[in-house]
């Protein structure tokens, strides 16, 4: 699969004629390249399809300055409107000319860009709760074949079994 690199002033042109070629957009992803060695640190991925010839192509688009941007595509390709509004919330690469360049994940009042690479962990404080018993209705239903076919409690859950008894050979 060919992976090709554009910078941000020649995206736009290059997509309209990527699309006039036969290409369809079928992904588009922000990349924080901090601590790679990229010359710059956000770039946006699309992975475009050619139907009639069954290929693939990966394109990177540099996304320079503070904060990151180029231009939208979502004229060519309408498709892209919440990949591009995912790669702003969770990256902070904006878009010019996007019609409704909003938050999608993560609600309006929240500070930074949760997938950067910098962005500090911990922040929010996360309770994790003991989740119950896989629940058993009827004796067939368990995933693990020592526990087909016996007894289940009032809750569902399997009934101690005797321990199975040992095989006679001759």
């Amino acid at each position: 699969m060919p992976v090709t690199t554009v910078a941000a002033g020649e995206w736009l042109e290059r997509a309209r004629a990527l699309k006039e070629e036969g290409w369809w957009l079928m992904d588009l992803c922000g990349l924080d390249a901090l601590q790679l060695g990229h010359e710059n640190r956000f770039q946006v991925v699309c992975q475009l399809l050619h139907s009639e010839r069954k290929e693939r192509q990966t394109v990177h688009v540099d996304a320079t300055g503070e904060p990151p941007s180029l231009p939208s595509v979502i004229e060519v390709w309408p498709t892209v409107d919440f990949m591009e509004r995912e790669a702003y919330d969770m990256f902070g690469i904006t878009f010019e000319g996007h019609p409704n360049l909003t938050r999608i994940l993560m609600p309006d009042e929240w500070e930074g860009h949760p997938l950067r690479k910098d962005y500090g962990v911990g922040k929010v404080a996360i309770e994790f709760i003991a989740q119950p018993y896989v629940q058993i209705d009827s004796p067939l239903q368990s995933p693990k074949p020592r526990e087909a076919g016996v007894r289940t409690d009032v809750l569902g859950q399997t009934a101690k079994a005797d321990p199975p008894a040992e095989e006679v050979t001759s």
